[in-house]
């Protein structure tokens, strides 16, 4: 820890940067960073209004998604992204709108399932699927206008659809299936207190999480570490299936725990939709650098392995790297009368690339975003069944 520091003290970060500043490197970002504060403000709203329970949910996202990154972040064995520099950061790694982005998709992705009354398996699998809904945007935005940067020969991450890897959509999917399952089963119950039920869900969620891409990963017939397609046709394949029969078999009559639909939660989900896709269609990745912590470079020649055993290289190449940023960034950094030069081999400044395929990023954002809309507007509008079990 006091080496982290050290390493922390000697870094040029601040705790705050004008957002008229941060606007001139990274224009998407900054408005990406607002748009998830704000967000999490309309879900701390939306929880208040419907009793402590729901507030504990809001809450438990922040815990139980902070927690997940941090643990992933400080083993070596398994670090493998970046975070660029916000106008608000925690630490040199940390922004404050990354904690708003799980309390976004994890709060959401619970109140969305719970309102179609499923039974706690198929809810939790919806819980999953809708998470992805609202992730799978921000996740090839975010890797393609420099939000962050991926290490570059990691293994669960290598596999990669328009930029995304493979092992994040199988990530977000499971992690917070495993987090509506937890919470559901603790929180909602009597004889559970809110805090223990807060300590499990944060404590718990993220091995349960790897428990499953494990599994998921032993069907699929793949290297264990190693994510490929088939293990998320087979995680989308086996979640679908059981939320259909969840649907059918469900209890009519089990009352719903909100009294109305949320058209606000509603209306401001439809409106992150429609700014994830203004910005793919607008904005412009080769005008976007980003000075800040990044996979440290050097040698090229050494290797180690990761949790599971495959190897990485240690170092960045900088010669040979397969990331969409590049290392030459005067003449945009002049553009805009920035200082790019380097502190450390580990903070550096990258620049975005243009779009190898603009027509193909803008459909799948817009065609994600679009059912996004049409998923979250069947489940948070749900109204259930007026039958009634018979006595």
């Amino acid at each position: 820890m006091e080496s982290w520091n050290e390493e922390w003290r000697s870094m040029p970060w601040k705790h705050w940067t004008s957002p008229v500043e941060r606007f001139q490197v990274l224009p998407s970002f900054v408005l990406g960073e607002f748009v998830f504060i704000f967000l999490t403000l309309v879900t701390l709203v939306h929880a208040a209004r419907h009793g402590r329970k729901y507030v504990a949910v809001w809450l438990a996202a922040f815990l139980a998604g902070t927690a997940n990154d941090a643990i992933f972040m400080m083993l070596p064995m398994v670090d493998n992204f970046w975070q660029a520099q916000a106008c608000i950061m925690l630490t040199p790694r940390m922004p404050l709108y990354i904690p708003c982005v799980y309390n976004i998709f994890m709060y959401c992705g619970f109140v969305a399932a719970d309102m179609l009354q499923l039974s706690l398996v198929p809810g939790a699998c919806l819980a999953g699927i809708l998470g992805e809904a609202i992730y799978s945007p921000y996740d090839i935005t975010g890797a393609k206008f420099l939000w962050w940067t991926w290490h570059d020969t990691d293994a669960p991450i290598r596999n990669k659809l328009l930029g995304v890897p493979i092992g994040s959509s199988v990530w977000v999917i499971t992690f917070t299936c495993s987090f509506y399952f937890i919470l559901s089963m603790t929180l909602f119950r009597k004889k559970m207190s809110t805090g223990l039920s807060l300590l499990l869900t944060s404590l718990f969620s993220t091995p349960l999480m790897v428990l499953q891409m494990s599994v998921l990963q032993l069907i699929a017939g793949e290297a264990q570490g190693l994510p490929t397609y088939r293990s998320l046709v087979l995680v989308l394949i086996l979640y679908l299936s059981l939320i259909v029969v969840g649907y059918i078999y469900r209890d009519q009559a089990k009352p719903s725990r909100f009294k109305d639909a949320n058209y606000t939660l509603l209306f401001f989900l439809v409106g992150y939709y429609t700014f994830m896709t203004a910005n793919m269609g607008l904005g412009n990745p080769e005008s976007h650098i980003s000075s800040g912590v990044h996979q440290e470079y050097g040698d090229c020649n050494i290797t180690a392995p990761d949790i599971t055993g495959h190897l990485r290289q240690v170092y960045l190449c900088r010669e040979t790297h397969v990331q969409d940023f590049s290392f030459d960034c005067e003449d945009v950094c002049g553009k805009v009368g920035v200082d790019c030069s380097e502190a450390s081999t580990s903070w550096y400044t990258v620049c975005g690339r243009r779009h190898s395929n603009y027509s193909l990023y803008l459909l799948a954002t817009s065609i994600i975003s679009t059912l996004g809309c049409v998923f979250y507007t069947f489940t948070l509008t749900y109204r259930g069944s007026t039958k009634q079990k018979k006595n």
